[in-house]
């Protein structure tokens, strides 16, 4: 009997002993205090490295042994701890972490509890871009901060985007943000573009991979933007990257797409025979007898000739593959990313391949050491076209070519164009322009914390770019040939040092102390060769051409030192104070300006931690905020206080090299100044269900950069000096809220609106000035007036063609009909800058399907298309270029309400100079971004073997739709050619902007 029961004994003991070693697979919904599910949960078997992650729905599922504990961790909630048993199911319901729900939000050289900050910041979290496939980071903002205006320069793969903080803030100088990526300011100077002609800046955020960033602060206010001294004017754009996650198993995440894309939108230009019949028919009625389209050298009706404009576009075919890697152990997290991209753009001729590899990882060495590392490398090779106003620029060309031109012989081959025209199937064809970049950004740190409370944290980056331009001309498009190499490389080494002091004060007290050190050295160098005479189109070596036509070269150092300080303090968290004061020097100013001051001081009341507000149930967050302070804008050039000489082929005399001054020295000159007062309010609703923030700023710019006329027997016409004023004010309003919430179904809102009034306060006393006294700058499209709007259209007011006259009709200078104006009768007819502008965000998820809807606005700016002088009207370049359909429209008789005046009035070829008759109402509302999601749901997952964690098929549309006036019909609204604030919404046959569609899968591992 004992025998048995000791046999019965052992054997519970083995069937216990197989069952806690059995391994099982768990399955569970994780559910936040208000019932809804929480997706992104981290689940982890305790001391392994075997994690998963909720999906969309707070499922999971998990394979562990009985007896092992699951970690159930996500910001904001207390981690959670269940012992697996005999069930296979474990469903949670999270607590919430009153301290973790203090969300920690990126700011300058430091991070700051959101409900805390009282700097004016536009934050764009992981869940706002995490389903937006873009092509660079840029696009992510675009819409989503108020205050921040991004205007793509075109549709040309890597063109850059005008990016605006709070208006134009300088006239001169650079008007973009600072942008930092991880701690590094990356260069983004204009002498690292090789813009050769057409407008062809490059984008520098096409070199960071969309996909590799978990968040984008915008800094906006002096209390945020004076930390970085002489280059925060135009404000910071500050980038965060995926970091990896503690306590959590290795996440993979691979998504895949393809992309298909088009022009938004096109001009309707005349066919050949169109063509043909308008020339005749005008030409007829100015002699009047019949003419035909032979007698005009244009052939016969139905003799063909080329679509150009439909030549040069086609359906471009990308694909993109995404590799991410999360995870860490306890005192370890690590993220590696690799992406490639091969984009087709819709213009001929215009490809891009992007590769690029990432890795970030930080880990605890010590309990007073931490260390590590973030780091990308891009490679990027971009087969390029000119943008604009260049005959080599695809849409440029086929605009104003004319459409009877041949461009194939009856055997295929290429005709010439028999004008200055080319054939631009033949330039895209046959010559070869790319350009190839390769970029490294990166640093590593080190934390030591020698007590609680005090860390010191060393930070070494480096920006390293390389880029080179290929060129080669065939003998068809260049007698000759041409072989052309441009590299410039530009390399930015750094280091930040900083203190961080968090003194133990009680328990109502908070202070924090910021001390740092700053310095950066930066070397850009270019170098430029050429030549032409080869023997043949086979030979592509430059060497092989027999007249070298260009070589030279030169190197531009620069080098900043920056001190700076922040302390703030709060009581209780609801009194919250806070200083900032920066002292830089920088090699770009004068000799007696080396040096400069900036500084901020802020405050802010949580009205909501005050004992009569427990009260107002309905209030969850309110405060107030001021700040005022002083930023810099130090984009002056490399060189701009010296005095400077040109050598080489620009001093040649009589066969011997010898210099000629270029550049008188100034040695006063000094940063831009902008000195910011911000007054807002931030509140939260209803249980987090609706959130309003509100600011209004001041903002005015003094020592402007502008270049003072010198007496001409100095030889020379002007020089750079601080002279000058600039004024922003503006009002910015945020709204987000949480519409429908239940099980199935959600619906999430947020938009926000900016408007501001620009004003240029002073110009320099040498300045020109107009017949009324005031003080301009002059130019054919803008003029600057002092006391007015930088950006102002400045043109002769166009008014119609005279229904009984048959003639065109504008307005002089004192608004009387005239039929001859002149350039003295041009006024201010409109501005590129808008009344208001902004953008809407709807979010709506049911069951496992999520849609997300971005539009962006803009009210009230107008556009001039300056391409239209040669686009509308007969006279244009001799009348050998095409012309849009509406030119169709001649006055013939009286009582025609006619496009183009009757050929036979003395205004028909005036109808093309300058005027209102090409500045369009360029207010828009476009969907920029349309998403449809559809995520597996578990059991379908589990169907599968449990390997792949998460499916999510997606599909995705940009620039979809656009509501826009109908005399912007065939044009885009949304673009500019340039990034010079002087030229803003202005443009000439600028390509537009890409239409795209989207098929992809993201698979979760």
């Amino acid at each position: 009997m004992k025998v048995q029961k000791l046999f019965g004994t052992l054997f519970m003991l083995l069937v216990t002993t197989v069952a806690m070693s059995q391994e099982k697979t768990i399955t569970g919904t994780v559910i936040d205090q208000a019932g809804v599910p929480l997706p992104g949960v981290n689940i982890v078997v305790e001391g392994t490295s075997n994690g998963t992650q909720t999906d969309f729905d707070g499922n999971y599922s998990i394979t562990g042994n009985v007896g092992q504990a699951l970690l159930f961790t996500y910001l904001g909630q207390k981690t959670e701890r269940r012992i697996i048993g005999a069930s296979n199911v474990i469903d949670l319901q999270m607590e919430e972490d009153a301290q973790a729900l203090q969300e920690v939000v990126v700011i300058g050289y430091g991070n700051q509890e959101e409900r805390k900050i009282i700097q004016n910041v536009g934050i764009v979290k992981e869940e706002a871009i995490e389903n937006l496939q873009v092509v660079s980071a840029d696009q992510l903002l675009q819409g989503q901060s108020a205050g921040t205006q991004i205007v793509n320069a075109s549709g040309v793969l890597g063109s850059a985007a005008v990016i605006r903080v709070r208006g134009v803030n300088s006239i001169n100088s650079g008007s973009q943000p600072l942008i930092v990526i991880d701690g590094v300011p990356i260069t983004d100077t204009e002498g690292n573009t090789l813009n050769r002609g057409g407008n062809t800046d490059i984008n520098p955020l096409s070199y960071v991979n969309p996909n590799d960033i978990e968040s984008l602060t915008v800094l906006k206010d002096a209390g945020a933007t004076s930390i970085y001294g002489s280059r925060g004017a135009n404000g910071v754009v500050l980038i965060t990257t995926k970091k990896g996650r503690r306590n959590s198993g290795a996440q993979v995440t691979l998504d895949m797409n393809t992309q298909f894309s088009e022009s938004t939108d096109v001009p309707d230009i005349l066919t050949a025979d169109e063509f043909r019949q308008w020339k005749s028919d005008i030409a007829t009625i100015q002699q009047g007898t019949p003419v035909s389209p032979e007698d005009l050298g244009l052939g016969a009706l139905g003799s063909g000739g080329t679509d150009w404009l439909s030549g040069v576009q086609r359906t471009g075919i990308s694909q993109q593959y995404n590799l991410g890697v999360r995870g860490g152990g306890e005192k370890t997290s690590y993220f590696f990313g690799l992406d490639f991209r091969d984009a087709q753009g819709f213009i001929i001729g215009n490809d891009q391949q992007r590769s690029a590899a990432r890795i970030n990882i930080d880990t605890d060495a010590t309990d007073w050491l931490k260390a590590g590392m973030n780091l990308s490398v891009t490679n990027n090779r971009l087969a390029r076209v000119f943008i604009e106003n260049e005959i080599d620029a695809p849409f440029t060309t086929a605009f104003l070519q004319s459409p009877v031109v041949r461009a194939f012989d009856d055997e295929g081959n290429f005709l010439q164009s028999g004008s200055f025209i080319p054939n631009i199937f033949a330039r895209v064809a046959l010559d070869t322009r790319e350009l190839k970049t390769f970029r490294v950004i990166g640093n590593g740190f080190t934390e030591i914390t020698p007590f609680e409370g005090l860390t010191w944290r060393s930070e070494f980056g480096v920006d390293w770019l390389s880029t080179e331009e290929t060129t080669r001309e065939a003998e068809f498009n260049t007698p000759g040939g041409l072989g052309q190499i441009a590299s410039v490389r530009e390399e930015r080494w750094l280091t930040n040092q900083t203190l961080n002091y968090t003194p133990y004060l009680g328990d109502d007290h908070t202070m924090n102390i910021l001390l740092g050190l700053n310095y950066e050295e930066t070397l850009r160098t270019r170098l430029n060769v050429s030549s032409t005479g080869f023997l043949t189109d086979g030979l592509r070596n430059l060497g092989s051409g027999s007249t070298p036509t260009v070589l030279n070269g030169d190197r531009f150092p620069s080098r900043l030192f920056g001190l700076f300080s922040r302390v703030s303090y709060d009581y209780k968290g609801k009194y919250i104070v806070e200083g900032s004061l920066r002292r830089d020097g920088s090699s770009r100013f004068g000799a007696n300006n080396r040096f400069g001051y900036f500084w901020s001081a802020a405050g802010g009341w949580v009205i909501s931690e005050e004992a009569f507000m427990d009260s107002v149930s309905f209030i969850d967050y309110l405060s107030l905020r001021a700040s005022i302070g002083t930023v810099g804008n130090d984009r002056l050039g490399t060189f701009p206080s010296l005095g400077l000489f040109n050598a080489g082929a620009f001093g040649d005399y009589n066969g011997e090299s010898g210099i000629v001054p270029n550049q008188p020295e100034n040695p006063n000159l000094k940063w831009e100044e902008s000195q910011t007062l911000d007054i807002g309010l931030k509140s939260t609703f209803f249980g987090g269900r609706l959130n309003f923030n509100m600011a209004y700023f001041k903002k005015t710019t003094s020592d402007l950069l502008l270049n003072q006329v010198l007496p001409p027997q100095t030889g020379l016409r002007f020089i750079r000096a601080n002279i000058g004023e600039l004024e922003n004010i503006g009002w910015e309003f945020d709204v987000s809220s949480i519409n429908v919430s239940t099980d199935n179904f959600e619906w999430r809102t947020s938009f926000n609106l900016t408007t501001i009034d620009n004003t240029i306060t002073k110009l320099n006393e040498d300045a020109a000035t107009d017949p009324q006294g005031r003080r301009i700058i002059d130019g054919p499209i803008q003029r600057a007036i002092e006391g007015e709007s930088l950006n102002n259209f400045y043109l002769i007011r166009y008014v119609g063609i005279n229904s009984q006259t048959g003639d065109a009709e504008w307005l002089d200078a004192n608004g009387n009909i005239t039929t001859s104006p002149n350039s003295g009768d041009r006024v201010v007819t409109g501005s590129p800058l808008p009344d208001f502008s902004g953008g809407m965000t709807n979010t709506l998820r049911y069951k496992d399907f999520d849609l997300s809807m971005l539009v962006n606005y803009s009210y009230g700016n107008e556009v001039v298309i300056d391409g239209l002088r040669f686009a509308d009207g007969a006279d244009a370049i001799g009348g050998i270029v095409n012309v849009r359909r509406q030119n169709l429209n001649l006055w013939r008789q009286p009582g025609d309400n006619a496009f183009l005046p009757s050929p036979n009035s003395s205004t028909f070829n005036q109808f093309n100079q300058r005027s209102t008759q090409q500045m369009l109402d360029a207010s828009y509302l476009r969907v920029k971004n349309l998403t449809i999601g559809y995520n597996l749901p578990q059991e379908a997952l589990e169907r599968l073997g449990g390997f792949i964690t998460g499916i999510r098929f997606y599909a995705t549309g940009t620039n979809l739709f656009t509501i826009k006036s109908d005399e912007m019909k065939g044009i885009d609204p949304e673009v500019t050619d340039d990034i010079d604030p002087r030229f803003q919404g202005e443009s000439f046959f600028t390509a537009p902007q890409a239409k795209s569609y989207l098929l992809g899968a993201r698979l979760t591992f």
